[in-house]
């Protein structure tokens, strides 16, 4: 059984869960930049939510299936068809071999997420089958996918008996505006206070400088850090750096684990998989919480989504 790529769209990617583990040899986190939304594709194909999907990057993607099959499509395309025919997200679809698969544009947001009841065969590294894009590593080849790929699935693993539809409380709506909360980073607390409280209260807009290694902010330039020689330190998905330009610099999936700028913020973990799903000239406002708020509601949420997803984490 094989899913082959007719038309691949900007950048389309094998993606799941992240690379755990290893952070200290250098590799970075990668996995699904929108990891909520991957689950939720997964679940309605039977699927635990870090499998392995595919990725699909701002324009339209094309695939044909060449044995019958259960898919999934959760995220920001305009539209999902099936030879020409429109279907919902959020609900388990069944394919025939020969149909033709039509993932639509983002309107709004930038990615989505295509899973498969049958098992993606990606390359394996570091124990896990998401693509790192910079460093050529795991997924397919360790590259986006090009039109005339065939992705191969193990036979035996095909599911087509679930049918499953998502509640409607649990569905994201995307748009081009975004809130997204965050927390002090490690140099706010050594003087430039003002610094982070001038960031929360300014709006930023997603720079063209935008991929899955993080977004450039434009907006209000904030003063010099006095911590801009600071030895390099750890950094995560969703911490924000502020260069010596003073625009600040939001870090995404594929973000180094160190570096060298102030680390102004970090937004909470309940809230790091919307980083996905900025685009260029998306606005954010940046609200501020507390350390011991984010953990209630990263818990809250985990709660919420445990009673569809089962035992899940978000990264």
């Amino acid at each position: 059984m094989s899913l082959r790529v007719s038309k691949a769209g900007l950048q389309t990617t094998l993606q799941g869960g992240p690379f755990v583990g290893h952070r200290h040899i250098g590799m970075p986190a990668a996995g699904a930049a929108d990891c909520l939304s991957l689950a939720l594709a997964n679940v309605l194909v039977g699927k635990p939510s870090r499998t392995t999907a595919l990725e699909i990057t701002l324009t339209e993607a094309v695939f044909e299936v060449d044995e019958p099959c259960a898919i999934a499509v959760v995220g920001a395309a305009a539209y999902v068809r099936i030879n020409g025919q429109d279907h919902p997200q959020h609900e388990t679809l069944t394919v025939a071999a020969g149909d033709r698969l039509d993932i639509g544009p983002s309107r709004h947001g930038c990615r989505t997420y295509l899973a498969l009841s049958a098992e993606i065969q990606a390359d394996e590294l570091l124990e896990g089958r998401s693509t790192y894009l910079a460093a050529g590593l795991g997924g397919f080849h360790g590259r986006a996918l090009a039109a005339g790929d065939v992705i191969g699935f193990a036979r035996s693993s095909a599911n087509r008996d679930t049918y499953r539809v998502t509640p409607p409380a649990l569905r994201l709506h995307f748009g081009d505006d975004h809130v997204l909360r965050v927390t002090p980073g490690p140099e706010t607390g050594k003087g430039d206070r003002d610094m982070f409280d001038q960031f929360c209260h300014s709006p930023y807009a997603v720079g063209a400088r935008s991929n899955r290694m993080g977004v450039a902010l434009e907006g209000a330039r904030l003063p010099a850090s006095h911590a801009s020689n600071m030895q390099s330190a750890a950094v995560f998905p969703g911490t924000i750096q502020m260069p010596p330009s003073g625009e600040p610099y939001l870090l995404g999936p594929d973000a180094q684990t160190t570096g060298g700028y102030p680390r102004i913020a970090q937004v909470i973990r309940a809230d790091r998989h919307l980083i996905g799903q900025l685009r260029a000239g998306s606005k954010i406002q940046f609200v501020q919480t507390t350390t011991e708020r984010a953990t209630d509601i990263y818990r809250e949420k985990l709660s919420l989504l445990s009673k569809w997803l089962g035992q899940i984490h978000l990264w």
